[in-house]
């Protein structure tokens, strides 16, 4: 059984103070026990800094913090997959007005490069409301997955808060996100197994 747990960083607006990337990075591991563990000895080491936060994210939290948690990453087994865009390319998307089509189709880029070997099951952060959203969402995203011998694929929609993996996932997409829009490399060179791949290149 294998675990994708998957978030964003950025956002889809066109605001002169929005974000000029858009990221959606998955994380992906055999044993999510090995993600569990290395929030809660993090929550438990640090808890006199991160206090009340319901979660870790990073937006929020210490920048100490998260490299602390992102450094754990090489004691556990896992894979990264990245895809950005450069929104000044969103024009050619089809649909790109509207944001929860835009969301999936970027998705589907995302999930073209995991290879599915085994039955997964894959926890979103949930961002649609609408189970016609939901439904549509997996859809296209199950059809954009490696999946040759059509192992069994579970899509989860649940709140961050709630699942600590998501929140590693976020630590990911975030690293990723600073690096392109602020320059500032020093997270996401901390994970090690990574792809990272621009989606609707010019």
């Amino acid at each position: 059984m294998k675990y994708i747990y998957i978030d964003e960083s950025g956002d889809l607006g066109d605001k002169y103070s929005s974000s000029k990337y858009f990221v959606i990075g998955a994380i992906i591991v055999d044993n999510p026990k090995n993600l569990n563990r290395i929030i809660k000895e993090a929550r438990k080491k640090y808890n006199n800094i991160i206090g009340r936060d319901l979660e870790i994210k990073g937006t929020k939290t210490n920048r100490q913090i998260i490299k602390k948690i992102l450094g754990k990453l090489d004691n556990i087994d896992y894979d990264v997959f990245v895809i950005y865009l450069d929104k000044k390319n969103v024009y050619d998307i089809p649909n790109f007005y509207n944001h929860n089509v835009l969301y999936d189709v970027l998705a589907s880029k995302l999930a073209e490069n995991i290879k599915i070997d085994s039955p997964t099951t894959v926890i979103v952060d949930k961002s649609k409301n609408k189970q016609e959203e939901i439904i549509n969402f997996n859809e296209r995203f199950i059809l954009g997955l490696d999946n040759n011998n059509n192992h069994s694929i579970n899509i989860n929609h649940v709140n961050s808060i709630n699942y600590k993996g998501l929140q590693i996932a976020d630590l990911v997409s975030w690293a990723v996100f600073q690096n392109l829009e602020h320059g500032n490399s020093e997270f996401m060179e901390l994970i090690k197994n990574k792809t990272i791949m621009e989606v609707f290149k010019k």
